[in-house]
């Protein structure tokens, strides 16, 4: 009897880690775009870096950081929280994975807010940043000199929204909110939307 115990418990275990490995839960789960959980995300684009500042609503213990560096962990593109509600991230155009888009004249990169140390959940943020040269005009944009806007933090996703919500600006700072744009009278917001 003892034995039968112990294989019924070994066949159960087994059984048990098998679906474990072989359920696949892409379909399962959405990350997406949150559009809540900050009040507020600033961009700021000088002559040779970017600062991205984010408010968030609650205290936060996770990660920040710029897409593709979240292995290598280093400062000045990656954070770890340790309390707080305030984070900023400030990084040369050469550094952080940024690339230079000559469609669009200008340095580009996404910032990930990640609520957990190790996995992007629902409710985590991310943010597509855009400094727009400012030694070229602007063929997409005229005038545009700074773009934020929220994205999906999964790097796998293919998602594609209806409206994109952004902030725009003809200044080097732009301020996104989840409630509106941001700056609310700008005649060339007004012009792309």
């Amino acid at each position: 009897m003892y034995t039968n115990i112990l294989f019924f418990t070994a066949t159960l275990s087994l059984s048990y880690s098998d679906m474990n490995w072989h359920q696949d839960l892409t379909n399962e789960i959405n990350i997406g775009v949150s559009g809540s959980g900050y009040s507020r995300v600033i961009l700021d684009c000088d002559a040779d870096h970017m600062a991205f500042i984010v408010h968030l609503e609650e205290e936060f213990q996770g990660v920040i950081y710029t897409r593709g560096t979240f292995h290598s962990r280093n400062k000045p593109c990656f954070t770890d929280a340790t309390n707080g509600k305030e984070f900023a991230l400030k990084f040369a155009y050469k550094d952080c994975g940024t690339k230079y888009d000559s469609d669009v004249r200008a340095w580009v990169n996404t910032v990930v807010v990640q609520h957990d140390d190790e996995l992007i959940f629902p409710g985590d943020l991310a943010f597509s940043l855009r400094c727009h040269d400012q030694a070229v005009v602007n063929a997409s944009m005229p005038g545009i000199l700074s773009r934020i806007s929220e994205v999906d933090p999964d790097p796998g996703s293919n998602s594609v929204g209806g409206f994109e919500k952004y902030a725009a600006s003809t200044s080097n700072v732009v301020t996104l909110t989840p409630a509106k744009l941001q700056p609310p009278n700008s005649p060339l917001l007004k012009q792309e939307l």
